[in-house]
């Protein structure tokens, strides 16, 4: 069992697009793994083990990993494939750096959902594994009942709701991560309509992560403080909706019980509505409940923009990480916070209205590193 902190040394993703159409599946993640190793000043040599996150179902391929195993470096490596969501493949890095597995270990992370028919297909094989009709659950209904409960326990602050989709808009539009949609505000499940809801978008993500012991001079890195996840019930039956539970118990896994997420410089937070911002921003600690729109308003949360103006599916919650990365390194580019952040929060969910989670605290200065 390692003693050493963990870090994340490199990454890079792949430029937001509605749809690639000049690349493959395989060119985009070599392009982020390849891009990532550059950024930790490594090549392939040096790395000991590969953690790969799969989307089979939405982009209709059959063991997915097959395909860009190669392509991300797993040749002759160890690799481990996480089908849950992007956000479980980082912390399973973490988690086999800490158990002494590897010395440096390569995270890749992708969406191509333009690749498949339609997403929401994904979604009713999800809710029933016997797809037999197009008819049943999906993430944009599941986010629309979350939306709808917490309007009816706390009311519903349409002001609030167009001052996030215009802070989210500025902020998306300088990173440059603003994907074309026709969205018009035609209501798609009440009370949100297709500007409240995430554009979905193709992208590869990939991150490097090593322990103390392996980081060399000239590198850039980010340190792990704490790290959570947690899964809530499968049934919305049985969750209340107006939260999200799961993503509570992630942070304070992830933060323990010295930090509070209000101590935190900069926060990414994944949001699967504009409503459901304001429950995440409650979850995570930022605001009691009812009170999450000032929260997600701050100009603390969100600086790259967030997921709601290009979401790339599988790999948006990975994303909130490499953001939250970038922040604490100081390499965030048009989006970078000044001064430069000394913790950042990344806070991911997955499944039908958040029923799964992940959070990871992130720290410049080692000495605070788990």
């Amino acid at each position: 069992m390692s003693t050493d902190s963990i870090a994340v040394i490199g990454i890079h993703h792949t430029p937001y697009q509605k749809a690639v159409e000049t690349q493959s599946l395989e060119e985009m993640v070599f392009a982020a793994a390849r891009g990532a190793l550059a950024d930790a000043g490594l090549t392939i040599h040096d790395i000991d083990a590969v953690v790969l996150s799969t989307t089979d179902q939405v982009e209709g391929r059959v063991i997915e990993s097959m395909v860009v195993n190669g392509a991300a470096g797993g040749v002759g490596r160890d690799v481990t494939t996480i089908a849950s969501s992007g956000e479980h493949a980082f912390a399973y890095a973490y988690l086999s750096l800490l158990a002494g597995q590897a010395d440096h270990v390569l995270v890749a992370v992708w969406s191509k959902e333009s690749e498949g028919l339609n997403p929401a297909h994904a979604d009713w094989l999800g809710a029933e594994p016997f797809l037999l009709r197009r008819l049943g659950l999906t993430s944009v209904a599941a986010a629309g009942l979350q939306a709808s409960a917490y309007a009816a326990r706390y009311g519903l602050d349409e002001a609030a709701v167009h001052s996030l989709r215009d802070v989210r808009a500025a902020a998306a539009t300088t990173a440059g991560a603003m994907v074309e949609t026709d969205a018009t505000g035609r209501l798609v499940a009440w009370p949100l309509t297709d500007l409240d809801l995430p554009r979905g978008c193709d992208m590869a993500c990939a991150a490097v992560l090593t322990t103390a012991g392996r980081v060399t001079p000239g590198q850039n890195p980010a340190w792990i403080r704490g790290i959570g996840w947690a899964t809530g019930c499968y049934d919305l039956s049985g969750r209340d909706l107006t939260g999200f539970g799961s993503l509570a118990a992630a942070a304070r896994m992830a933060l323990g019980t010295e930090v509070l997420a209000t101590d935190i410089d900069v926060l990414e937070i994944q949001e699967i509505s504009t409503i459901g911002a304001f429950g995440a921003a409650e979850a995570v600690g930022l605001a009691p409940p009812g009170g999450g729109a000032g929260a997600a308003l701050s100009a603390a949360v969100n600086p790259s923009g967030g997921n709601l103006f290009a979401d790339p599916g599988n790999a948006s919650g990975f994303l909130r990480i490499l953001q939250a990365v970038q922040q604490v390194r100081g390499a965030a580019g048009p989006v970078q916070v000044h001064p430069r952040p000394r913790t950042a929060l990344a806070a991911a969910v997955h499944g039908f209205a958040g029923q799964g989670a992940a959070v990871v605290s992130l720290t410049a200065d080692q000495a605070e590193a788990a």
